[in-house]
């Protein structure tokens, strides 16, 4: 088949995380099973404009925002090849059923809902809300939907964004090759994911707060990886409280990812809100147990006293 994936950002894009992941993987998979895949996405500065990568055709219109505007125009050119498409709802979809009545899918990782008020100000959310709550669930009335947890199919459900959740595809990860390390001998914790408000690192640094009183702890090293709009202020708050051993480690390669998962003690997820948490999965792979919060998506990926505990 002739694929087609509308997506916010692609692979290369620099702030790419879970979604992109889970696309280029689940793409390379069509592409070495003998379909052919086209995604369509936005654009930055100097990007090129069409690559391929891993036999994927990546077409990059416009920005974060005007991609949404353009891409039907980039489809227009290239529809009459087209067998299916996936329209991918990063909390806004591109409203595909408009312009095409081609077979097609809406992917949601989770429902945005209380995120737009944590992220944005209140102009932009209320938009992003009505969009995703209100015409949403109208336009794609007789589409089906596809989601990665249990939890989100049933908040999909419960907002009636759509009754119609067809599949539910939990994310894999890598096997991956890598040299053993042993845990740090200090006991370690660590975050690691987009740095973010609904991500949740001051509830983690709010923690270390309370855990550096207890006198009996004694050492306690503090990990922060990851990059976000919201990374300079939890600097300063770390600074204001005084917390000692917290350490930024900005945005980590590969392998960086892999020693440091298998050195910490414990793995910290205390977002308010994820599809699934891929990032759990590669922890428990490299022998660290996950606190995360007990909230859709953590609590599918982490099973509670067995690969963590949720809180």
């Amino acid at each position: 088949m002739n694929i087609l994936v509308f997506i916010w950002r692609d692979i290369k894009n620099p702030e790419a995380g879970g979604s992109e992941i889970y696309f280029h993987e689940l793409a390379k998979c069509w592409v070495k099973n003998g379909n052919k895949v086209t995604m369509i996405c936005g654009g930055w500065k100097a990007c090129k404009k069409v690559e391929t990568i891993d036999g994927i055709r990546i077409i990059r219109v416009g920005n974060y925002l005007t991609t949404y505007l353009r891409a039907p125009f980039e489809y227009f050119k290239i529809a009459k090849n087209i067998d299916v498409i996936i329209d991918v709802e990063n909390g806004i979809p591109f409203f595909a059923p408009l312009f095409s009545k081609k077979k097609k899918f809406l992917h949601i990782h989770h429902v945005h809902k209380d995120v737009w008020f944590k992220e944005k100000n209140i102009f932009v959310a209320l938009v992003g809300y009505i969009l995703e709550n209100k015409l949403m669930p109208i336009v794609y009335k007789n589409t089906g939907v596809i989601t990665i947890s249990k939890s989100s199919k049933e908040e999909i459900i419960e907002e009636k964004i759509s009754k119609n959740v067809v599949g539910i595809v939990n994310p894999g990860i890598k096997f991956y090759d890598y040299k053993k390390q042993k845990k740090n001998k200090n006991p370690t914790i660590l975050f690691l994911n987009r740095v973010k408000k609904y991500k949740g690192l001051k509830i983690m640094l709010d923690a270390v707060k309370e855990i550096q009183k207890i006198n009996e702890i004694k050492n306690l090293e503090v990990f922060v990886g990851g990059e976000g709009e919201y990374l300079q202020e939890m600097k300063d708050y770390t600074k204001k409280e005084n917390l000692k051993n917290v350490f930024f480690l900005g945005k980590i390669s590969e392998e960086k990812k892999k020693e440091i998962m298998q050195k910490s003690w414990i793995f910290i997820n205390s977002s308010f809100k994820e599809g699934w948490g891929i990032v759990n999965i590669e922890a428990n792979y490299f022998g660290t147990p996950v606190i995360g919060s007990n909230v859709g998506g953590i609590k599918d990926s982490v099973i509670d006293g067995k690969t963590g505990l949720l809180f």
